[in-house]
């Protein structure tokens, strides 16, 4: 199974690959974080974010995608950007066909860390544990990407793959 965690952005969109080809045995293949251009139009940077996740569905073809749920955020301007960064994930999901998956960092943090407010510090470690990584994943959008798709897989979601789960 492949699985794409995404953690949304305008500004940086991080994502992980994440391979699991047995109960705890997981493989990063990759992970990285799309930058959009500071001066691009919002319409522009939208746009990148589309087609440069489509592809990255298209070279991977993950079984399911996971994307990290968001909180009300008391920065209107912030969760604004985050959301259309949202929808373009779920766009991006819809035009490959691709099941979609949704979990919040408090359910990532609790599920790799055991404590539903870890810094990000800890759950840079957890996830290099849990991959048996040489390093942590530096960037810190990336490795909530991976996170993402490591929750899914930890809670036993994979199990109903078939369904699409985007209102769980």
């Amino acid at each position: 199974m492949v699985v794409l965690g995404i953690d949304p952005g305008t500004a940086r969109l991080g994502y992980g690959v994440v391979r699991v080809s047995r109960k705890d045995n997981f493989d990063l293949i990759e992970s990285d974080v799309l930058v959009t251009a500071k001066d691009l139009e919002p319409k522009d940077r939208l746009f990148y974010l589309y087609e440069n996740l489509t592809k990255i569905i298209k070279k991977y073809s993950p079984d399911i995608m996971v994307v990290e749920r968001l909180f009300f955020n008391t920065n209107t301007k912030t969760a604004i950007a985050v959301g259309q960064a949202r929808g373009i994930v779920l766009l991006a999901a819809a035009s490959t066909n691709t099941p979609i998956f949704e979990h919040t960092a408090l359910e990532a943090k609790l599920v790799l860390t055991g404590y539903g407010r870890s810094d990000k510090k800890v759950m840079q470690e957890a996830v290099r544990k849990f991959l048996k990584l040489k390093k942590v994943i530096k960037s810190d959008d990336a490795n909530d990407a991976v996170a993402m798709a490591l929750c899914y897989v930890r809670k036993g979601n994979h199990k109903n793959d078939k369904k699409d789960n985007a209102e769980n």
